[in-house]
C-alpha cells in the first residue's frame, strides 16, 4: 500500500504537536499548518482530528516489539530478545515523548483514552506471551510470572527511553544505543535465565 506523502507530513506534524501540546490543545488547523498542507487535505484523509490520532497511534503501535514477538519464536533467546528491546527503545526515541504527554490525558480525554487502552496493554501481553514460551521450552526460570519477566524488560527499556526523551541524557549514536541496549539485555536475561 502506498500512502501519499501528504499523509505522511500529517501524521509526521500531529505526532510533534500532541507531544508537545497534548492532543486536546492541538487543532486541525495546527496540524495542516506544520505538514504544509490544507486543512481539507487532512479531513479527507482522516475525517477528523480523531482519526489523525488514530492513524498516529497505529503507526507507533505497529512497531511496538509484542508486534514482532510471534515472528521471533525460531530465533535464539537472546537475538529475539535483542530485536524487541532494539524495537522498543527505537520506537521510544522515536515517538516516546510523543506516548507520554497522550498517557497523561488518558483520564481526562476520552479520544485518547479509547485508543491508549489497547496498545500498551496488548504490547506486555504480547511479550508476555513470549517469556511463557520460552518458559515451557525450558529457556527462562520457571519460578517468576512471565508477565513480571516482561515487566522487567519493559522496565529496563523505558527507562532508558524515559532517561533520554524527557530527562534530556544524550542517546548517542546509532550503534551507542544498540550496545546499550545489548546491555540492558544482559541485564534481563542474568535474572531471568537464573534458576529453572
Amino acid at each position: 500500500m502506498t500512502v501519499h506523502p501528504a499523509s505522511v507530513r500529517i501524521l509526521d506534524a500531529a505526532a510533534r504537536l500532541f507531544a508537545e501540546r497534548g492532543y486536546q490543545a492541538t487543532t486541525t488547523r495546527q496540524i495542516a499548518d506544520l505538514a504544509e498542507v490544507n486543512e481539507v487535505t487532512l479531513f479527507r484523509g482522516f475525517g477528523n482530528k480523531q482519526g489523525v490520532l488514530a492513524a498516529v497511534v497505529e503507526r507507533v503501535v505497529a512497531e511496538m516489539p509484542g508486534r514482532a514477538a510471534p515472528d521471533l519464536s525460531g530465533l535464539p533467546l537472546r537475538e529475539a530478545v535483542t530485536e524487541m528491546a532494539n524495537r522498543e527503545v527505537a520506537n521510544g526515541l522515536r515517538d516516546g515523548g510523543l506516548m507520554t504527554r497522550l498517557a497523561f490525558e488518558v483520564g481526562t480525554v476520552p479520544e485518547v483514552a479509547g485508543l491508549f487502552a489497547g496498545g500498551p496493554q496488548a504490547n506486555l501481553a504480547a511479550v508476555a506471551a513470549f517469556f511463557a514460551d520460552r518458559q515451557r521450552a525450558g529457556q527462562v526460570r520457571t519460578d517468576l510470572a512471565a508477565e513480571t519477566i516482561a515487566e522487567a524488560f519493559f522496565g529496563l527499556t523505558s527507562s532508558f527511553v524515559i532517561m533520554r526523551t524527557v530527562l534530556g541524557f544524550e542517546a548517542g549514536s546509532d550503534q551507542e544505543v544498540r550496545q546499550a541496549v545489548a546491555a540492558l539485555v544482559e541485564v534481563l536475561l542474568t535474572g531471568a535465565e537464573g534458576q529453572r
